[in-house]
């Protein structure tokens, strides 16, 4: 979803990041499997939810809107930790991507989401970032392409900026969401501060780290969902 918002910082409350521009940054690094319903391994999201980020305080859901339900029902959990969207609605006729409406055929919403970023997906991020850094680093009292210990919460930071960026796409496509790839209209805002979430996360042990955030987006008119008590109804028969 996200790369870093116009203004470059995460702000005192909120960070903002394009979808598009990190999904292209990440491609082909990122392992395959996720949080999607199409490759979602119960295994290993099970693993990873057992290891939550404690002392984390989440950012308050904001009232009214609507439960999206999942595509399939139990997708959307990931141990006793729940994947969630509700809608907020329509964007109105003062937004701007209002006028997105003709070019996509279908209406913007403006979505609120609380997911898990995997902590396994925290950990191979910042080893490839870690790698990637060390190719142009030269440090004052460091020899080349060593990094310094004081630049290592910068590295944290990078790693878990987009792991909530590929957490967020696979996250919304458990619910039939589609994002907007049209700059920064298509920027998702994560409430939590990202900086100040890497200064105290556990890079020895990487826990999965919840979050939420806000998007505008659109249902998928080809999404198909199941149906509730489908699946007892087949067992009746």
């Amino acid at each position: 979803m996200p790369g870093p918002s116009s203004g470059g910082s995460s702000g005192p409350a909120t960070s903002e990041y394009r979808m598009k521009k990190m999904s292209k940054r990440m491609k082909g690094k990122k392992k395959k499997g996720g949080f999607s319903d199409n490759d979602f391994d119960g295994q290993s999201a099970e693993a990873s939810a057992s290891n939550i980020m404690e002392n984390h305080d989440l950012v308050a859901e904001p009232d009214g809107g609507e439960e999206v339900a999942p595509l399939v029902a139990g997708t959307e959990l990931r141990g006793e930790f729940k994947i969630r969207i509700k809608d907020l609605g329509p964007v109105d006729e003062s937004d701007e991507a209002y006028s997105l409406k003709d070019d996509l055929g279908v209406p913007v919403h403006n979505f609120w989401l609380t997911a898990l970023a995997d902590g396994a997906d925290v950990k191979k991020t910042r080893n490839i970032v870690l790698r990637d850094s060390a190719k142009h680093a030269d440090f004052p009292g460091f020899r080349k392409g060593q990094i310094p210990p004081y630049a290592m919460p910068k590295m944290t930071f990078f790693a878990l900026q987009e792991t909530l960026v590929s957490s967020c796409q696979a996250s919304i496509k458990v619910f039939g969401v589609n994002e907007i790839n049209e700059g920064q209209l298509g920027a998702v805002t994560f409430n939590e501060n990202v900086e100040d979430l890497s200064k105290v996360y556990d890079d020895k042990n990487f826990p999965s780290v919840p979050f939420t955030a806000n998007f505008r987006g659109t249902f998928d008119p080809d999404a198909v969902r199941e149906a509730v008590g489908d699946d007892d109804a087949e067992e009746e028969e």
